[in-house]
């Protein structure tokens, strides 16, 4: 009889174990690392002196834009359209632009891409 009660407590004690032991989260993240944003399509234009991204696109593409108090924001490119989840933005020689497309005006050589991109915390 008493050999029972060790056995059952014994039982009671690892099953009470293993169920603690999976109650925790397990966070594999490093937070030091920040994967780099995948793009779905980039579209490339070619710079020319003192000509604005804007005009050069839609000198090449069909574009779909809003006109802002902060200038033209790119809705859509050759038909392919922002929407809740991916967004239009763009960079000049590598280097996000932080202005609207019709304020940047680039140099000959300048290497435009647009970059049709998944929406993350801060873009």
């Amino acid at each position: 009889m008493f050999g029972k009660k060790i056995k059952f407590g014994a039982l009671i004690l690892l099953i009470v174990l293993l169920a603690v032991s999976g109650c925790g989260k397990r966070r594999f993240h490093d937070k030091g690392a920040k994967a780099a944003p995948t793009d779905s399509l980039v579209v490339t234009v070619k710079g020319e002196n003192g000509t604005s991204v804007f005009d050069l696109t839609a000198r090449d593409h069909k574009i779909d834009y809003i006109e802002t108090s902060s200038g033209i924001f790119i809705k859509g490119i050759d038909s392919v359209e922002s929407n809740f989840q991916y967004g239009w933005l763009y960079s000049v020689n590598d280097s996000v632009a932080q202005v609207a497309a019709d304020k940047y005006l680039t140099s000959d050589g300048d290497t435009i891409k647009w970059h049709f991109r998944k929406f993350q915390n801060g873009y």
